[in-house]
């Protein structure tokens, strides 16, 4: 009977606990609300726009490690990559899945740290990084979708600006940006946290 109990609980603490549900969710509405404060400040400037996973990586990272940091268990980068994955690529599903996988691949590596490892979880966000790469898949497999929408939204200026900018093999220079943008924002993330959030007792 002990042994079951034993077993019961080391399960249970495996799960995400309501408290701890609601730390993700919180995190992860900050985390999305100033992904879209920095994307559509620069949006109106396609360079700036392309540069965004870059920019995005280096302010929000701090926000995800904190994040996954508190809960220390599966399932809080994939609350945060789901909701990247509604607001930022609903427009096609294989930007989704990307966002998605790139989410799992930053469990996975937590995971791979037994959720003890503070190299694995500055790693970690180095692949979370990687779904902002995702919405800009578009521009290399459904390149007249996209120029379309933004002729809609910005003009037919902004579009012929974007499709100089961006030839159909942007994709893997902007998966590049993401990665740098992971890296930048891990290792500010982790002179923030240890400076500031660390000694206040937040993780």
């Amino acid at each position: 009977m002990a042994k079951k109990e034993i077993a019961a609980a080391g399960a249970s603490s495996k799960k995400l606990r309501t408290k701890e549900l609601i730390y993700a969710g919180a995190f992860g509405a900050l985390y999305i609300v100033l992904m879209l404060v920095i994307v559509l400040g620069t949006s109106m400037i396609p360079v700036l726009y392309l540069l965004a996973p870059i920019t995005v990586g280096l302010v929000c990272g701090t926000v995800y490690l904190l994040c996954v940091l508190k809960v220390k268990k599966f399932g809080a980068a994939l609350i945060l990559g789901v909701l990247f994955a509604l607001c930022a690529c609903s427009n096609a599903w294989f930007s989704f899945v990307g966002a998605i996988a790139a989410a799992l691949l930053a469990e996975l590596v937590i995971k791979l740290g037994k959720y003890k490892s503070k190299m694995m979880y500055l790693l970690s966000f180095v692949a979370f990084n990687l779904n902002m790469a995702c919405p800009y898949m578009m521009l290399s497999f459904a390149r007249d979708s996209f120029l379309k929408r933004s002729v809609e939204y910005y003009g037919q200026e902004y579009a012929d600006g974007i499709a100089k900018l961006a030839p159909t093999w942007i994709f893997f220079p902007i998966l590049g940006f993401a990665v740098i943008g992971g890296i930048l924002g891990a290792l500010l993330a982790n002179a923030l946290i240890k400076k500031h959030f660390a000694k206040a007792g937040v993780v």
